[in-house]
């Protein structure tokens, strides 16, 4: 008995050794050159799969060390044998214990492999929108604008409409929403905030943005929209930040303001 749990002890050490070294000695060691070489839109991707990989390796050998280590008692192995000998039971247990983390398990790889989003992309779930931080074997996390923490259980997910605003292009629209009354004088606005879109900070030169518009009129008055294009979402926040500042300071000069509505950067 303890020649057989000294050999399973062993063998698990010998293995959680190989891990560290390969993983954070060999692989980690090597991963900025890895990834360099790869096209920009392949490294979120690349990353990606790899650490929900890595993250289920480990899972499985916890699961077949304690498994082993179950075994090797005397007083544990009946049970343990009893226990995976009736499937029924085990179906039981697994339907209703384990369902939830199981399918979770599965979406998480199924999201690694189809790659519906990757870390650092900027997406939208249902009604939460953040970058992707990470993708773990059940939950998703994102990082919302206002620095929260969002967890999204990997099933719900691969399940929902995700809106991704960088897989494609990481260039991020940054707008402001301007209300004035529909008696102010319309070119003078345009004029003033076409002004603020030229000079705005983080604005992309080479990508001309949507400019100004009349967005809609309400009943408070003439909607008007200004917006350039930035280079991620990050930029995006901050360039919109400016522009409805300097927006309600410019206009509230000229003494046309009604209203300011902030809007997220698209």
């Amino acid at each position: 008995m303890t020649g057989h749990l000294e050999i399973v002890l062993g063998g698990l050490v010998a293995l959680f050794v190989v891990i560290v070294v390969v993983d954070r000695l060999v692989f980690r060691r090597h991963m900025t050159r890895i990834t360099a070489r790869l096209p920009a839109a392949d490294r979120a991707a690349f990353t990606t799969r790899y650490r929900l990989l890595r993250r289920a390796v480990e899972a499985v050998i916890v699961f077949i060390g304690l498994l082993a280590i179950l075994f090797s008692f005397d007083q544990t192995r009946a049970a343990a044998q009893t226990v995976l000998a009736s499937s029924a039971l085990l179906g039981v247990v697994l339907g209703f214990a384990a369902r939830s983390t199981l399918a979770n398990f599965v979406a998480g790889i199924m999201i690694a492999v189809n790659q519906p989003v990757r870390l650092g992309d900027r997406v939208a779930i249902a009604d939460v929108e953040g970058i992707v931080e990470d993708v773990g074997l059940t939950y998703t996390r994102l990082r919302t604008p206002d620095n929260r923490r969002v967890l999204i259980p990997n099933e719900e997910l691969a399940s929902s409409r995700v809106a991704n605003m960088t897989v494609i292009d990481p260039v991020s629209l940054a707008q402001a929403r301007v209300t004035v009354p529909v008696t102010a004088d319309g070119a003078r606005v345009l004029e003033v905030l076409s002004e603020l879109g030229a000079a705005a900070p983080g604005a992309l030169a080479d990508r001309p943005g949507p400019g100004v518009s009349v967005a809609e009129l309400t009943g408070d008055g003439a909607v008007f929209t200004v917006g350039v294009w930035t280079a991620d979402a990050t930029q995006a926040v901050q360039t919109a930040a400016w522009l409805r500042e300097r927006a309600l300071a410019r206009l509230n000069d000229e003494g046309v303001l009604a209203a300011l509505e902030p809007e997220a950067a698209g």
